[in-house]
C-alpha cells in the first residue's frame, strides 16, 4: 500500500517511534559538537544543505533515482514513491536558487520523468516508477510536482517546466467536483462516484496545494480560469475544514458519512497559508492576508513544546514542518512576527544538525534528538536540504 495512507489512517503518538535497526538510539547519538574544534560548526547553511544532499546521493542513489530508505527495509520497492522524490526535486532547485550547478536541478527534473504517464486523457505523475508498474494518481502528489515545475521555471525560464506545469494542472483541477460543496479528492481512483471506503473523502491538503499552484499559475499566465479555481477552492477548505475554535485545519471530510477526520497536521496549515499569501498578492483583498495570520499564530501556539529546554515544532513529521517554515517565510514579506516564528525554526534545524543524526549523517524524524522516529525514510532525509536551503535564502546567503 502506498506509504501516504498511513497519514489518513495513523494518528501518530509522539512517544511511541520505535527504532527499526539493531542498534539502540544511544548507540546512534551523535554528540554536540566540541564548538572550539568541530569544523561543521563553521558552516554556513548553504553548505548544510549541500552537505545534506551529498550524504543523500551516497546513500540512497540507485540509479538515476532513489531508493524509498538506507538501509533498505525488507520487501520494499527497488526506486522510492514519487512523494519522497519530489523532495530530492524541491533540493535541486533550493540548492540551485543558492547558486549550485544548474546540472543538480537538471538531474532531479531528469529522474522526475521515471514517473510520469503520458496517458491521452490528463496526462500527470503517478505514484511510483511508471517502466516498474502502474499505480495511482495523487492529486496532492501532482500539486507538489506543480510548485517545483513553477519554480524551476522562474529559476531557468525554460518553457519545458511552464508547459509541464500546465499539463499537470489540468489534471489537479479535474479532482474536484461538487459532492460535499467542493474540494478535491486524495487520488483519481475514488474521484468518480465513489460511495463507502476510508479513501472516499476530499482533504484538507490536496485542496489547499490546489489552491495554492493554481493561484501561482495565475500570476505566470494571467489565465482567469487559474484565479477562479484557487479562489473557490480556497474558500471551500477554509469553510468547510477550518476548525472555528482555533483557525486550523482538520484533515479531511468523509463523503460516505459527512464525517470529519480530526488530526490538524502542519502541512495542512501551512498551505493555507501559503495560500492566503499568494491570492493576497493577487488579489489584493486584505481577508486573505488575515486568514493567514490567524492560522500562523495559532500553528505557532498549537504546534510548538519545550523540549529539551528549547521550543520545538512537533517531533515527527518533519517534512510537513518544513512546508510549515517555507509558509511562515512567505508571510513575514507581511507580517514581522512570522519572522520569529521562523527563527523558532532555525533553532530546531541547528539543533538537529548537532544532536539528531546517526553516524552516517542521516537525520532522525525527531530533531530533538531524544527519539529516530520512523525509519531513515528519503523525504524526511529530503526535508532537511530544503530547511537548511530556505533557510540560506532567509538570510540572504545565495
Amino acid at each position: 500500500m502506498y506509504f501516504k495512507t498511513l497519514v489518513f489512517i495513523f494518528t501518530i503518538s509522539i512517544t511511541g517511534f520505535m527504532s527499526c535497526n539493531d542498534k539502540s538510539i544511544e548507540d546512534q547519538m551523535v554528540e554536540a559538537p566540541d564548538k572550539e574544534n568541530n569544523p561543521d560548526d563553521s558552516l554556513s547553511y548553504k553548505e548544510k544543505a549541500k552537505e545534506t544532499y551529498e550524504m543523500i546521493q551516497r546513500l540512497y542513489t540507485t540509479g538515476d533515482l532513489y531508493k524509498e530508505n538506507y538501509p533498505a527495509q525488507q520487501g520494499e520497492n527497488r526506486y522510492s514513491y514519487l512523494w519522497p522524490y519530489v523532495g530530492m526535486v524541491s533540493a535541486g532547485n533550493v540548492l540551485y536558487e543558492l547558486g549550485y550547478d544548474e546540472a543538480i536541478l537538471r538531474k532531479e527534473f531528469s529522474g522526475l520523468e521515471a514517473y510520469y504517464d503520458d496517458r491521452e486523457i490528463l496526462p500527470s505523475y503517478q505514484a511510483y516508477v511508471f517502466s516498474e508498474q502502474q499505480s495511482d494518481h495523487y492529486y496532492d502528489d501532482a500539486s507538489i510536482v506543480v510548485m517545483e515545475l513553477i519554480d524551476a521555471y522562474r529559476l531557468t525560464e525554460d518553457p519545458f517546466f511552464l508547459n509541464r506545469a500546465k499539463t499537470v494542472t489540468e489534471f489537479i483541477m479535474s479532482g474536484e467536483d461538487s459532492r460535499m460543496g467542493g474540494g478535491l479528492y486524495w487520488l483519481e481512483s475514488v474521484s468518480k462516484d465513489c460511495t463507502d471506503g476510508s479513501n472516499c473523502l476530499k482533504a484538507a491538503n490536496t485542496s489547499a496545494y490546489a489552491a495554492y499552484v493554481t493561484s501561482e499559475m495565475y500570476k505566470i499566465t494571467d489565465d482567469q480560469k487559474y484565479l477562479d479555481f484557487a479562489k473557490r477552492v480556497y474558500d471551500w477548505t477554509y469553510n468547510t475544514l477550518r476548525d472555528h475554535s482555533d483557525n486550523l485545519y482538520w484533515n479531511d471530510i468523509s463523503i460516505a458519512t459527512g464525517q470529519i477526520s480530526i488530526p490538524k497536521w502542519t502541512y495542512n496549515a501551512g498551505m493555507m497559508i501559503m495560500s492566503g499569501v499568494s491570492l493576497y498578492e493577487v488579489t489584493g483583498e486584505e481577508h486573505y492576508k488575515t486568514e493567514a495570520i490567524s492560522t500562523a499564530r495559532s500553528s505557532f501556539s498549537n504546534y510548538t513544546n519545550v523540549v529539551n529546554d528549547q521550543l520545538f515544532f512537533p517531533t515527527h513529521d518533519s517534512w510537513f514542518n518544513v512546508e510549515l517554515m517555507t509558509a511562515f517565510i512567505a508571510l513575514s514579506k507581511y507580517d514581522s512576527t512570522s519572522k520569529s516564528y521562523v527563527e523558532v525554526f532555525i533553532k530546531n534545524a541547528d539543533y538537529a544538525w548537532n544532536n539528531a543524526r546517526n553516524s552516517e549523517g542521516q537525520f532522525y524524524e525527531d530533531w530533538t534528538g531524544n527519539s529516530q522516529g520512523r525509519y531513515f525514510w528519503l523525504l524526511h532525509q529530503a526535508a532537511l536540504v530544503e530547511a537548511f536551503g530556505r533557510i540560506a535564502i532567509f538570510k540572504n546567503e545565495t
